[in-house]
């Protein structure tokens, strides 16, 4: 890439005037805007001196504009020029300023004011951005700026975007002169702005409220309550508009102004002093004597003091109570009004800050749970109190709680809602406050929130929060009830500690009501309560199945008891009381279904036969027989109920659904289908004193049934249990989705439409809207079942369009007219999921049973119709068909709309389904009249006004091409461009060319070429179509046409980009148009947008083309970075989205570094969408290089990221983000990583801050005097960063707190990381080890689990990585011994009463790893770790089911297990590393005869959960816990490989001990009985078959065990396989033959880790083979065992031989090309040898003979092979000298012919060494040499161990001595030589056949020495010296006479080799040797030598003594010297 200084931009010439108007108007655009572009990124480029060099410049190219007219000063020329003048006035001085402002003016109030419009709307505004910029410095002239854009508002009428201009023009001068403004002025400016709201223009609204918003705060005559009131009408009607930007800007107006009157200002006034009451002072003293004159004192003027007054002009609750009374105001108030008063209180909180908001928390919300969701206008209505409640909701949730709130604040909150609203129910004390069933809803919902956000943090206060939920779950109110159900659910997932006392305290609680009920005490206040208590108790139970480890399956157990035993009492008691038990019971039985199959399987045969009873098919007397409304009622009721629990069923037990369940399910749900058919027939009027419950109708309960059923239907066609379903359930769900006449509607929605006041489906605010699907919304869809939803949060397919804001949340709800509420469907609370952000979207709660029958309706038609047949098919879509051309639709346009909306959903569905599932034979769509009446369909609904309908079918459309095949697709392409030529209707031609762009999506480019041309030029022909809606659908429908036609569309690149460079530039494509109608449609559909999408599709055509292309390079450059510059964020985003995919085409061409600067500014916007691509920018940079993202922006980014993830710590973009920077940068930044994580866990950040509402006068000051408070975070971070966390900013002294423990949590994650990726190099973390202990320490004694659980983790990982690392300055002392005690103190907590189950088993592992890292040796200094391990034992061997562990008790029978496999394998931990460490011993030895049962206890638990099937009566201790299969088993699977290791360790240290504690242990505490021991121990077929599972499925992953388990596993059976364990029971043969095909598998496909390890097992079972022992010859059947054995023996010896064929091929003689030896191939290669040696002599003697030939062979293999002479034969040879050694041995039971066989290999085997000895001598290369040398060091081997069978007379004698005196021939072979010649010698007086080879072999080396001479062998002193050293050791192991004559020969030889005296060091130590051998012998050899000999050894032997003497003399000779210490230790 290229450097930042080649996007340096430089500065244009000047504008050339003549040649712009010698341009086409077109090119005159792009020249205009390319000059502009370039002088603008020049400015801003510049400093402060730079801009103010250039002001004159600017001043004078700028003023030639102008003149020109408005035809080319559009839009974006005039953003341009306005930000040009911005830049030099903002960076530089403001000389010209005044000149400029003048000139502008001077040219803006030249003519008359209607005159010149276009070019005065350039002037109008380019005044409005230098005002906005420096107005503050030309305060003189803002009275003639804004007199002068007065005089044009009258002037502008006809110009909309011109009014626009001149609004916005004066907020900008208001905006910094508002407070030099005239009040006279002023008012009349009031007067301008609020005609300006009630403008036709959306955009001039807009514009004047925000100039009025502008006035408010900054002029002071404004801020009064009459003011104010008067502005709150004015905003009111403004709101009541379907512009949102309007309604935005009305908010944003009122909130300021209320802002404004209840900030606090002060002034300084003057006061008098108070006269004082003392007397006078006394005369003058000094005064002359005698003088009779009184001198007055001096008069002095009268004295004031300055006072500071405070002024406020409402305070913040009356601000409220403003915006509270206008919700609730009597009458009809539009729900678009509602929605600008939420959007009011949006701003109005944002506004306030952080500190405000949390100070007035519970005035907050006393006014929205109080004043508006209990104001009687509210709730009155249904639709009106579930629309207050969301609103409500998202106010206390999305706003206060997710961007106002810290952890601190919201534990506040949390404290308020409790202690103020919910502990105030039920009224204790008289007068006090006792809140609304509403206001409970609300605060239980809010409270709801801050639990899922605060997570574990919310235990510091959770006894309150519960008792203050379980007193709320008394009310009466169903929807209390939910509401306190849903939020028990959240709560308890975070404090799941409390499940079991909350449900024992709900058991009771409903077991008392009960017997009230049964007290024929019957009110309608305890049957609400006891469904209150029932449905809370089912909720907490949903639970236990998330949290298994703190459930009770006695509990469940209970309730379903009590359940029961009420369905069957029910029929002895009244309507009223039969209701409740019923109710109850169901209610109860749908909690338990969520327990999973292993509870309901135990139940399921009783449950079928409840169900049965329940929904019985209806009986033929039933038809004629009549009963009241409130049997009808309850017949309807109780089925809902049974149908409940088989919903909740069928979704939480979907292994149980066998056909056979299905089909009984399938009955009842046509029994009930029966029944409902009878219940239409009776036609049943309503009675309201006859209702079961008061709200709820006969037709709502007959709604409710068939939503059940429905839900049932659907979720048995999931899973694939539909195909028995009969076609009519089909024609049922037509007709409940789009039949014209089947719906009910309100009262006052049918008199609305016959009124003609019906405008839109989506905004009837009556929660049905004639029955429309709840499944679109707005512009997304709700996901069908079948696309697989992962979460909540996916259930939304989110479109394009949608924007993520506070705003646009607000808007949605305007065009949703069914609410979903809680309270809808209780079943849904079950299957709620966990949402870390605690934000699930109100599109997901489930809707009004009436709504969810639609939407069931549609989805089973989807489900169904692919399955019918073409006829059926046919029929049913001409039924969909008359019903939407039925005549009465005409007078009843509402549900015609609704069944527009339902049939365009349901077409869409199974097009997709049929799309997703192309190979399924089940799921078909293919006859050609099928098709055509779908797509007559599609097409009418396509071109209807309803723009969501309207994108829905053109989808449907493209997905039905792609399903009908290429002339189906021609034919809709042909008749589309047909109906665009002649439809002039703009919605039709906007739904056309959407099909095309759907067309083109789902048939795919490759498909759709041939028609791409026609469809292109048709696309681009409506783009220039003037109509907003027009040009903005098929600009999006061009974007979709590029994307996927890829490449092939290159042929229009150029067309197409200049295209959207002139639509951008023109007028009539963006909301400052002439046309009021067009400005309204821009304002909601955003042309510049759609523009910044088409340019990203442009992008991605061309890809890497675009580095070829520079103009369209450049075209695309200039537009993406103008509308990065837009005042619409969603045109930013499309704009960021460019960016990065240009820079990843072409990156030497697009500047990085700006890109990066401008997505610093949005990483931690509040717009999500923003937010959102600037992560997904970051990410990509940061993919490739993270180092040069940081680069190009600072160290500061490293802030805002941290911020960001803070922000939204469930945000997988910026964790991904921070993820891979750790994985960048771990190791090279690896310390640094250390001090960011610390400034994480410390760092404080500031809360939002008020925004500052004060005078223009002040504002200048504010911003010199005030610091950034985002800056300084930001620089926060780094600074930590720097100093290892230990600084801090000034941020907690402004009110600062921590980041969100999730931040905390997530950079310890990243800390633990980091250790693991330095773990080749952790000696550059010594430094840092402390600064990571006290991050784990922090963490350790948090109040947080998550972070006790990763503090304590990171111990952990601490102790394993340095645990054994010694200190560097004290080599002796353990580096980690210095932190001993805040380790220890670290995890104390762990074992407090208010920790988890999970908490103490970590912490437990890490006291087992502190005792083993070595740290502590001695025992008695272990201290409190190791007696906390002691006790957590002895709680294990207790009596009783509950375990201790310090001062936490297990909560349930799940945690137990947890508890005790922790200890369990704690100590299994301590007993495998006491292999390694001898002072563990101490530790655990006294402890083995405990924890022996325990840990064959849990192996056996651990197999019978493993490995037995199922039973339907488990009798075991382990039913007793809640999901055994699913959690219980979790923790085995984590442990059992430990607890292995650790009795094949223990059995391998002390094997009687373990086993005779193993042995006595028996369940029922009596003693084993005795046993045979061919049996072997009990235990060991519970290890062997736990291990042999595990490694038959470890290859393929299984859980069990992994594949690097398997050497574990391996090494564990190694030491099991004893024969007083095993037994002969493995031998058996079934058995036999799958271990041993086992092992063969492991053998050859697995590597040497788990081979050496399986070697050892095949050695132990073959040495140990009952056939060694020869005790019995046939077996009980009379069959011959001993060659069944034996043929046993020979497997496994086999697979010894095939894994060393495996690594040496020469072995097998298979040809294969050899390997490269590795350390472990040669370690294997010994074992093998090893084994294969000891193998080979447990078999009998007849084939012990052959099998050492066997072996013998694979020596001389090895031998041969050249690859294995360095490393694998040394190995081997102990091994092969212990084998010679046993074949010896052999002999003595050997005949004569075996002995003649086994004299026979052995000659052959030295004979082959002789011959590879002669076959490489003459090679000199290394590996010759290597085999020569092996060859020898074996050959003697051979010799040395069978010289005893071995004859004198051998011919092999010769030989070898030819080879041994050869090989002193090669001077790299001597020393071999000697060695061998050594031995040799040494070892012939063993034997004949030693004696006559040392007779052999010591002539030829006296030979050999006496050649030594110079005249010899050319003088090698070297050689003969060796030579010497081999005869010297032959004399000494000589005795007696034969010492004599052998110095007698040896002493002339080594006298011969002396040439040097002096430099025959090696003759005379042989000498003196021989010497001190024999003093005798020696002397008389020496006095028979010669004269000349006996003189030379008198020379040899003196010549050291001289030298001594000469070396002394020369000391004493030489002076002293003195010399100095040069090395100081630095």
């Amino acid at each position: 890439m290229n450097s930042d200084a080649s996007f340096t931009p430089s500065l244009p010439g000047e504008l050339k005037v003549d040649r712009l108007e010698s341009l086409s108007p077109d090119k005159q655009h792009v020249y205009l805007f390319t000059w502009l572009s370039d002088l603008n990124r020049f400015l801003s480029a510049q400093d402060s001196d730079g801009a103010t060099a250039h002001q004159m410049f600017v001043k004078n190219e700028l003023g030639k504009l102008t003149p020109f007219s408005s035809s080319i000063l559009t839009r974006p020329i005039r953003m341009l020029v306005g930000r040009c003048y911005v830049e030099i006035y903002t960076k530089g001085d403001r000389k010209t300023l005044y000149d400029v402002l003048n000139d502008l003016l001077n040219a803006l109030n030249a003519g008359k004011a209607d005159k010149n419009i276009d070019s005065k709307f350039f002037l109008v505004h380019v005044i409005g951005d230098v005002f906005g910029c420096a107005g503050d410095s030309v305060m003189s002239m803002a009275a003639h700026g804004v007199l002068s854009l007065m005089r044009l508002i009258k002037a502008s009428s006809n110009n909309a975007g011109y009014r626009t201009a001149i609004f916005r023009s004066l907020s900008q001068i208001f905006s910094l002169c508002g407070s030099f403004i005239e009040e006279n002025l002023g008012r009349d400016m009031w007067k301008q702005a609020r005609y300006g709201t009630q403008d036709k223009s959306s955009l001039v609204r807009a514009a004047a409220l925000d100039c009025l918003r502008e006035m408010f705060k900054t002029v002071p005559y404004f801020n009064n309550a009459s003011d104010l009131d008067h502005l709150r009408s004015i905003v009111v009607k403004a709101l009541d508009t379907p512009q949102s930007t309007v309604r935005k800007s009305a908010s944003q107006c009122w909130a300021s102004a209320i802002i404004v009157a209840t900030t606090v200002t002060t002034s300084v006034v003057e006061v008098p002093v108070k006269k004082s009451k003392k007397p006078p002072p006394p005369p003058n003293p000094d005064a002359e004597e005698g003088s009779n004159v009184t001198v007055a004192p001096p008069q002095q003027p009268p004295q004031t003091v300055k006072k500071v007054v405070q002024n406020v002009t409402i305070s913040f609750e009356d601000g409220l109570k403003i915006l509270s009374n206008a919700y609730t105001k009597s009458g009809s108030l539009s729900p678009r009004v509602k929605a600008g008063i939420i959007e009011t209180y949006t701003e109005l909180f944002m506004l306030s800050g952080s500190a405000d908001v949390e100070k007035h928390y519970l005035s907050i919300t006393k006014n929205l749970l109080d004043d508006i969701l209990s104001h009687p206008n509210v709730i009155g209505n249904r639709n009106r109190k579930l629309l207050a409640r969301r609103q409500v909701v998202f106010l206390l949730n999305e706003v206060i709680g997710q961007q106002l709130l810290g952890e601190p604040g919201r534990l506040h909150s949390a404290t308020i809602l409790v202690n103020e609203f919910l502990k105030n129910y039920p009224r204790v004390i008289k007068d006090r406050y006792e809140p609304s069933k509403y206001a409970l809803t609300g605060a239980v919902l809010a409270l709801k929130y801050l639990i899922e956000t605060l997570g574990s943090a919310i235990i510091a206060d959770q006894k309150p929060i519960r008792d203050a939920l379980l007193l709320v779950l008394q009310h009466p109110n169903y929807t209390v009830q939910m509401s306190a159900c849903s939020c028990i659910r959240a709560f308890l997932l975070h404090v799941p500690a409390l499940l079991v006392p909350t449900a024992a305290s709900l058991m009771n609680s409903l077991n008392r009501d009960l017997a009230v009920l049964k007290s024929r005490r019957v009110s309608w206040e305890v049957a609400g309560r006891c469904n209150g208590y029932a449905s809370g108790l089912a909720t907490v139970i949903s639970v236990a199945s998330l949290r298994p480890q703190f459930a009770s399956l006695d509990l469940a157990s209970r309730i379903f008891t009590l359940a029961t035993g009420l369905l069957k009492a029910s029929g002895d008691v009244d309507v009223l009381v039969s209701t409740a038990h019923i109710q109850v019971a169901w209610m109860l039985m749908s909690g338990l279904m969520s327990l999973g199959p292993t509870f309901v399987k135990l139940h399921l045969s009783q449950l079928l036969l409840l169900w049965k009873s329940a929904l019985p098919k209806p009986l033929s007397k039933d038809a004629v027989t009549d009963k009241n409304v409130l049997e009808y009622s309850f017949l309807t009721y109780v089925r809902e109920c049974a149908l409940s629990s088989i919903l909740a069923f069928l979704r939480f037990n979907k292994r149980l659904i066998t056909s056979d369940v299905a089909k009984r399910i399938i009955s009842l749900m046509q029994n009930t289908t029966a029944y409902l058919n009878l219940l239409l027939s009776k036609k049943i009027i309503d009675d309201q004193s006859m209702r079961l419950h008061a709200s709820l109708t006969l037709v709502d309960y007959e709604m409710m049934v068939r939503r059940r059923v429905l839900q049932c239907y659907t979720t048995l066609i999931e899973m694939r249990h539909g195909d028995s379903l009969q076609a009519e359930i089909i024609t049922t769900a037509v007709s409940l989705f789009a039949e014209p006449d089947a719906y009910i509607s309100p009262l006052s929605t049918t008199i609305a439409a016959n009124a003609g006041a019906f405008e839109s489906v989506w905004e009837v605010a009556d929660n049905y809207a004639y029955g429309v699907t709840s499944m679109i919304q707005n512009f997304n869809l709700a996901k069908f079942g079948f696309e697989s939803p992962n979460d909540d949060r996916e259930m939304i397919s989110r479109s394009w369009l949608t924007t993520e804001s506070f705003g646009s949340s607000v808007e949605r709800m305007l065009n949703e007219p069914t609410i979903g509420a809680v309270e809808h469907d209780f079943v849904a609370i079950f299957g709620q999921s966990e949402s870390e952000s605690g934000l699930v979207p109100w599109q997901v709660l489930p809707k009004s049973s009436h709504t969810a029958v639609v939407d069931l309706a549609i989805e089973l038609f989807v489900l169904l119709l692919p399955m019918q047949t073409e006829k059926i098919q046919q029929s049913i879509l001409e039924q969909v068909a008359s019903f939407m051309g039925a005549s009465t639709l005409q007078k009843d346009p509402g549900r015609r709309a609704a069944i527009t909306a339902n049939v365009a959903m349901a077409l869409s569905g199974t097009l997709k389904l049929v799309a997703s599932a192309k190979h399924s034979s089940r799921l078909r769509l293919t006859d050609e009249a099928v098709l055509n009446i779908m797509q007559e369909l599609l097409k009418s609904i396509a071109v209807k006004e309803d723009a969501f309908v309207r994108m829905i079918a053109a989808d449907a459309i493209g997905r039905l091409c792609a399903i009908a095949g290429p002339n189906f697709t021609g034919y809709q392409v042909k008749q589309s461009v047909e109906e665009i030529v002649h439809n002039r209707d703009p919605h039709a031609r906007a739904g056309l060319a959407l099909s095309f762009g759907s067309i083109n999506s789902h048939v795919g480019g490759m498909a759709a070429g041939t028609h791409l041309k026609t469809i292109a030029g048709i696309l681009m022909s409506l783009c220039n179509d003037p109509h907003p809606v027009v040009h903005f659908w098929a600009l999006k429908a061009l974007a979709s046409t590029m994307e996927s036609a890829g490449l092939s569309f290159s042929g229009f690149s150029s067309s197409v980009i200049g295209m959207l460079c002139t639509l951008y530039l023109s007028d009539t494509h963006n909301g400052e148009c002439t046309s009021v109608i067009s400005s309204n449609l821009e304002a909601d559909f955003s042309t510049v947008r759609v523009i910044a999408h088409c340019i990203d599709a442009f992008i991605g055509v061309l890809g890497p083309d675009l580095q070829d292309m520079s103009k369209n390079r450049e075209l695309v450059s200039l537009l993406v970075q103008e509308i990065s510059l837009e005042s619409d964020p969603f045109a930013v985003v499309e704009s960021l989205k460019c960016y990065q995919h240009a820079i990843l085409f072409a990156p030497q061409y697009f500047d990085r570094r700006s890109f990066c600067l401008s997505l610093t500014k949005y990483i931690n916007s509040p717009i999500k969408d923003l937010r959102d691509a600037a992560i997904d920018g970051y990410y990509q940079l940061a993919r490739n290089d993270v180092n040069s993202v940081f680069a190009s922006t600072g160290r500061a980014l490293e802030g805002h990221i941290w911020l960001a993830f803070d922000m939204t710590p469930w945000h997988e973009g910026v964790k991904s983000i921070i993820l891979t920077w750790l994985s960048q940068t771990g190791v090279s930044e690896a310390r640094h990583w250390v001090a960011r994580c610390q400034a994480v866990l410390v760092k404080l950040v500031a809360r939002r801050k008020k925004q500052p509402l004060l005078r223009a006068s002040t504002i200048a000051q504010i911003q010199a005097a005030e610091p950034d408070l985002k800056d300084e975070e930001v620089a926060g971070f780094a600074a930590a960063a720097d100093d290892g966390g230990e600084k801090q900013t000034t941020t907690k002294a402004n009110g600062g707190e921590p980041l969100k423990w999730q931040t905390r949590v997530f950079a310890l994650k990243c800390l633990k990381e980091m250790l693991a990726m330095n773990k080749p190099t952790l000696q550059n973390l010594v430094p840092k080890v402390g600064d990571i202990i006290r991050a784990a320490f922090a963490a350790s004694t948090s109040n947080v689990l998550e972070m006790r659980l990763v503090g304590v983790s990171l111990l952990d990982d601490v102790l394993l990585a340095f645990g054994k690392m010694p200190d560097p300055e004290f080599d002796d002392v353990p580096l980690l011994d210095q932190f001993q005690a805040q380790i220890a103190s670290a995890l104390t907590p762990a074992f407090a009463s208010d920790s988890s189950p999970e908490l103490a088993a970590e912490a437990i592992n890490v006291c087992a790893d502190f005792i083993a890292s070595g740290i502590v040796t001695d025992v008695a200094h272990m201290g409190r770790v190791l007696k906390l391990l002691i006790s957590a034992l002895d709680s294990c061997t207790a009596q009783g089911d509950e375990i201790t562990v310090g001062e936490l008790k297990s909560l349930s029978s799940n945690s137990t297990v947890m508890l005790r496999l922790a200890i369990l394998s704690a100590w299994a931990e301590l007993q495998i590393a006491s292999a390694n460490h001898a002072y563990l011993i101490e530790v655990t030895k006294p402890h083995i005869t405990k924890l022996a049962p325990l840990w064959l206890g849990a192996l056996k638990e651990f197999a019978q959960l493993r490995f037995e099937p199922e039973s339907d009566n488990e009798t075991t201790s382990l039913s007793n816990s809640v999901g055994t299969k699913d959690s219980v088993l979790l923790f085995y699977e984590q442990s059992w490989l430990k607890i292995v290791e650790a009795i094949a360790t223990v059995i391998d240290q002390e094997p009687q001990m373990m086993i005779a504690a193993l042995e006595g242990h028996s369940g029922n505490g009596t003693s084993a009985p005795a046993k045979q021991e061919s049996d072997g121990s009990s235990f060991f077929f519970v290890l062997f078959g736990i291990c042999f599972e595990a490694l038959v499925k470890a290859p393929n992953g299984d859980v069990l065990a992994s594949k690097q388990d398997m050497p574990r596993i391996l090494r564990a059976l190694q030491k099991v396989m004893r024969p007083d364990v095993c037994g002969s029971s493995i031998y058996q043969p079934r058995v036999f033959v799958e271990i041993v095909d086992l092992f063969d598998r492991i053998a050859l496909t697995e590597g040497y880790d788990c081979q050496e390890p399986l070697i050892g097992v095949l050695r132990s079972m073959c040495i140990h083979h009952p056939a060694t022992k020869r005790e019995y010859e046939v077996d009980i059947d009379g069959n011959d065992t001993m060659s069944d054995g034996t043929d046993q023996m020979f497997d496994l010896l086999r697979a010894v031989i095939s894994i060393l064929a495996q690594i040496h091929p020469a072995i097998s003689e298979s040809g294969d090309f050899a390997r490269p030896l590795t350390d472990d191939a040669v370690n294997v290669t010994r074992v093998a040898m090893d084994a294969a040696k000891d193998m080979v002599e447990a078999f009998s003697f007849d084939v012990r003979i052959d099998l050492y030939a066997t072996y013998l062979h694979m020596v001389g293999c090895l031998i041969e092979a050249p690859e294995c002479q360095e490393t694998a034969v040394p190995a081997i040879l102990p091994s092969l000298k212990q084998m010679l050694r046993n074949v010896v041995k052999s002999t003595h039971e050997a005949d004569h012919d075996a002995y003649g066989q086994i004299v026979q290999e052995t000659r052959s085997f030295i004979a082959l060494f002789t011959t590879v000895l002669d076959r490489y001598s003459d090679s000199h290369d290394s590996t010759s040499l290597l085999i020569r040398k092996n060859c020898l060091l074996a050959l003697v081997v051979v010799i040395t161990s069978t010289e005893s069978i071995l004859a004198a007379n051998d011919p092999l004698i010769e030989e070898c001595c030819t080879v041994v005196i050869d090989s002193f021939n090669d001077s790299e072979l001597a020393p071999i030589a000697a060695q061998c010649a050594r031995s040799l010698l040494l070892s012939s007086s063993r034997s004949s056949f030693a004696q006559i080879l040392g007779r052999k072999l010591l002539p030829q080396l006296v030979a050999l020495a006496a050649g030594t001479d110079g005249a010899g062998a050319g003088g090698d002193s070297e050689m003969a010296g060796v030579i010497g050293d081999v005869l010297v050791a032959f004399i000494k192991s000589l005795h007696d006479e034969r010492v004599a004559p052998a110095m007698a020969v040896c002493i002339p030889v080594i006298l011969y080799s002396v040439q040097d005296e002096r430099q025959s060091g090696a003759q005379r130590k042989q000498l003196v040797e021989l010497a001190n051998t024999d003093g005798l012998s020696f002397k008389s050899v020496v006095s028979s030598l010669t004269a000349a000999q006996r003189m030379k050894m008198e020379r040899l032997l003196r010549a050291p003594a001289e030298e001594d003497e000469e070396s002394g003399e020369a000391d004493a000779h030489s002076a002293p010297t003195i010399q100095l210490k040069m090395n100081f230790g630095f």
